[in-house]
This record gives structure tokens, sequence and C-alpha cells, in this order.
């Protein structure tokens, strides 16, 4: 990561720059250049706990992943039960079924009082806007690795992230070297994972807010994985805990843990019925609940958007807890993080294998 200290020209505020980002020290609960509207800012300053439920996908379930779906995620007032936000996936077909989970999207927030079929979701307009790059169909393996590698030093293209604006945006131009970054008067904050390393054996985020109406941010939270070991087949006894922390500047690349802002918890099914979705599709549901007083209206959004951005880098890699391979049935036991990488545990049964004789072992994944 390159960084260098400098002062503000208009203050005596230090300055970090960042990836040639300025990023300043502030107060958090505050947002420096309000920028959604008034109804979707009333929400978010009302609401400290919602749950976000991904929909099922039953031609994804069907066909074993084979054909990827654009996710649609309906964002609840956990207190109330109602749904308040509506986010879709807009992405290319070949994009989503050569390369995801890694592959580049747009997430639409748009605002909802009841859960609507997906054609009418998107006809209502759009209040923020998440924008992830990342892999194409076309990517050049040998030029960039791409999401989901190992986050090496002089590698930021590896390290996964989003920008978030308010209302609508349509498709920008990115720059290579920071297509995290792209700064418009709409954005309102952005997101990656730090770099080098990504974290280590912790999975983490880094999350920015808009610090002026100028280009400088200020960070806002780091999102950690409380166990390198997630997902899979753990889920079903298991919750994740991603605990939200206050970061300072110079915490860019250190552990904290504290949660103090916010708590991201990857629920447990709690039914039957939850079960088998969750073991055959990648439909999840997950809370965020927010500390009181401590995030101001965007930073609150921001935070939601990051949790949709861990669903897709941790919780979409399994295809579900099981799934068939020909004659072969895998079973994805969790996933294990290390520096960028998501490993998955993975044990085989060959079905073909009727005649009685035990597995060899070059058939056990491991």
């Amino acid at each position: 990561m390159e960084m260098a200290t400098v002062t503000s020209a208009t203050s005596a505020v230090p300055v970090v720059v960042v990836n040639g980002i300025p990023i300043v020290a502030g107060n958090l609960g505050i947002d420096a250049v309000p920028l959604i509207d008034a109804q979707t800012a009333g929400i978010l300053q009302a609401v400290d706990a919602f749950t976000v439920k991904q929909r099922v996908s039953l031609m994804e379930g069907i066909t074993q992943g084979c054909i990827e779906v654009s996710n649609v995620y309906d964002v609840y007032d956990t207190k109330q039960g109602n749904v308040v936000f509506t986010a879709v996936e807009t992405s290319e077909d070949c994009d989503r079924c050569c390369c995801a989970p890694n592959h580049k999207f747009r997430v639409l927030f748009k605002p909802a009082t009841t859960k609507l079929q997906r054609d009418q979701v998107l006809s209502l307009p759009t209040v923020l806007t998440m924008d992830r790059p990342g892999e194409t169909c076309s990517c050049n393996c040998d030029e960039k690795l791409g999401l989901g590698c190992c986050i090496c030093p002089g590698c930021p293209a590896c390290a996964d992230g989003f920008v978030l604006y308010a209302g609508d945006v349509q498709e920008k131009q990115r720059n290579a070297d920071a297509s995290h970054k792209l700064i418009t008067p709409q954005t309102i904050g952005y997101a990656e994972q730090p770099i080098p390393w990504g974290g280590g054996f912790t999975p983490t985020v880094n999350v920015m807010d808009r610090a002026d109406a100028t280009d400088k941010f200020r960070p806002l939270a780091k999102v950690e994985g409380a166990s390198c070991c997630f997902g899979g087949c753990s889920e079903l006894c298991c919750e994740s805990a991603w605990p939200v922390s206050k970061m300072e500047p110079q915490q860019l690349n250190q552990k904290v843990l504290t949660g103090d802002l916010a708590q991201i918890t990857k629920k447990k099914p709690d039914s039957m019925s939850a079960a088998l979705r969750e073991a055959l599709t990648d439909s999840d549901t997950y809370t965020i609940e927010f500390a009181p007083g401590q995030l101001a209206p965007q930073q609150k959004a921001t935070m939601i958007s990051s949790l949709i951005l861990v669903d897709y880098m941790f919780f979409e890699k399994d295809n579900g807890m099981c799934h068939m391979e020909g004659s072969k049935l895998k079973f994805t036991l969790f996933e294990c993080y290390c520096a960028g990488c998501v490993c998955p545990c993975t044990f085989t049964i060959d079905t073909s294998n009727s005649g009685g004789q035990p597995a060899k072992s070059s058939d056990v994944s491991r």
C-alpha cells in the first residue's frame, strides 16, 4: 500500500495519501456531504437494525449454478418487519456466467414497501448505486489475475471493493489502477480490501467515507470476519459474525475487531426448509445492527453495501453446500481465508462407485 502523510493546504489536518486518494481524520456520525434524498435519509436515520435476505433462484438451484442469475436482496427493518429497500444486481450475462462471483456489477437500491417482482422493482427510481469492478469474460489473466487471488504487494487490481453513489449513475470509464476510487459529485464512499495481503488470515474490508466536497475521504469502518473459516456446511449450525469497527488512518493495515460501530451476522437456518434452501442454493440471510447514534444515514448506506460485498466475496463461492460434478457429489465443509484467497475444504463422494470398493485417496478432495 502506497502511503504518504502531507498537510492540507486549507487546514492543519494531516492528510494520509493512500494509493492516490487523500484520507483525512474526522468524526463519524455526520454526513460531510449530504447527497441522498430526504426520504432515504430518514429511513436510514430512524432504523438501527436491518435484515437482508437474498431471494432464492430456482433456476440456479435446478442447474446447480450452471445458469447464474443476478442477485436480488430485500432489505427489512428488523424490528418492524417491513421491506424498506430492494437491491437488484445488474450485470452482463457473459460476465456473470463465466466469472461469478468475481464479476463486475452494479447493485441498484430501490425504495420498497412490499416485496415486488424483479421487473417491478427495476421500474422504481434508484436511490443508491453500488458499483463493483471485477472480472469480465474477456479478461487477460496473464496481465491481471483478478479478484479472489492472493493480494500481493504492487497488485491493487486483485483487491475487491466497490464505490457507492447517490441516485442512479451510468456505467463509468474506469482507470485500471484506481478502479475502486472513481470520484464524482455523487460519490458517497468506497470500500476495498487492505493492500497488500488483504488482512492476512482475517477477511477484511476497509470502508471509507466522503470527507468533504472535494476528493478527500476519511476512514469510516473496518469490516472483519471473526474467524478465518466460514461458509459451507458450517452455515447449518453456526452463525458467522463480522464485527464492524471504527477505523483510524493508521489502522488501514491493522486488525481492530472491536465491533463498536455495528455487527454483521450471517444467520444460520431456522427451519428444515431454510436448511435445504441454503444447502442447494446461494440464498442467504444477514442482519446488520448499528450502535445507536454512531453513524449518519449515508454511512449506514455504505455499511449495508459492505454487507452485500461480504456476501459476494465470501458466501457466493461455494455454490451451495453440496452439488454434483458429473457422477461425483461434492460437499463444501467450510471455506478458509488467506491473504485474499478463499480456499474451500471439500469432501467428494463418487456415486458411480457402486461395487462396494472404498474410494481412492486421489478421489477425495482436501
